[in-house]
């Protein structure tokens, strides 16, 4: 003969003691105070920046759409001369970043891939241009390759007209080419080698690990480089104005080497 116990009915509301535990734990729970030195920062650095940066903004695009800007931004729609400068300032961010994205990624490629002698050196001298001053690639150039320079006249005996797209292209690709140069160095040097292990063991050339695993794996920098070299040059103040002849850093030097370079 059997005995059966029956649990008694668990009354409502009743809760487990895992439940009570959970439950005497919320109420002694206390709020973290506040420390009122960091607080206190946090107030500072957002008021700067609303001062600095936001109410900057926020001025410049009220009085850009307001009835006098909107007569500026009509005028350079319909004007002829505005939207060339404009075109023209596109076409120069286009090929500045075309041009410096691919010589950055050349050096960086030559710096982590290749073994040649001289790599502390050359990577010095790709630093170069980040450390010059602004006008120092820009007066190099006319120095050496003006309409009296030191390497196209007084050498090869010609009278290059460096002024223009070329002449632009020339002082940005070198002044900024570094930006993709340590951009594409830090990625060539963080790859993963195990895809190109992979298939340098199933049988393919050192092309076709190139073309097939290295550059799709290099596709982010070679748009983040393009895209940083692109902003660079239409931003860029210290070299000749779009509808200008002569380069805007003669006209901080000396009329008798304007003369003489320019």
């Amino acid at each position: 003969m059997s005995v059966e116990t029956v649990a008694p009915p668990r009354t409502q509301g009743a809760q487990t003691p895992q439940a009570q535990a959970v439950a005497s734990g919320k109420k002694k729970r206390t709020k973290v105070r506040r420390d009122p030195v960091t607080v206190a920062i946090v107030a500072i650095i957002t008021a700067v920046l609303f001062l600095l940066v936001l109410l900057p903004l926020v001025t410049i695009l009220a009085r850009a759409f307001s009835t006098d800007g909107l007569k500026v931004l009509t005028s350079f729609a319909s004007s002829t001369t505005n939207r060339t400068i404009a075109l023209n300032t596109v076409v120069l961010g286009l090929v500045v970043g075309l041009i410096g994205t691919l010589a950055g990624f050349f050096f960086a490629y030559v710096q982590a891939r290749v073994d040649i002698p001289g790599k502390k050196i050359l990577h010095l001298i790709c630093m170069i241009p980040i450390v010059s001053p602004p006008f120092a690639v820009a007066t190099s150039v006319i120095t050496l390759f003006g309409r009296n320079g030191l390497i196209s006249t007084q050498v090869l005996g010609q009278q290059w007209n460096i002024y223009g797209l070329s002449g632009l292209t020339l002082v940005l690709s070198l002044s900024f080419f570094p930006v993709a140069y340590m951009n594409m160095l830090g990625m060539l040097k963080n790859l993963d080698p195990a895809m190109e292990e992979a298939a340098a063991s199933l049988g393919a050339s050192s092309w076709t690990i190139f073309r097939t695993v290295t550059l799709p794996m290099l596709v982010p920098g070679f748009a983040a480089s393009f895209l940083l070299l692109f902003v660079e040059a239409i931003a860029d103040l210290a070299n000749p104005h779009p509808s200008d002849a002569r380069p805007r850093l003669c006209r901080f030097l000396p009329s008798s080497f304007c003369r003489g370079h320019c």
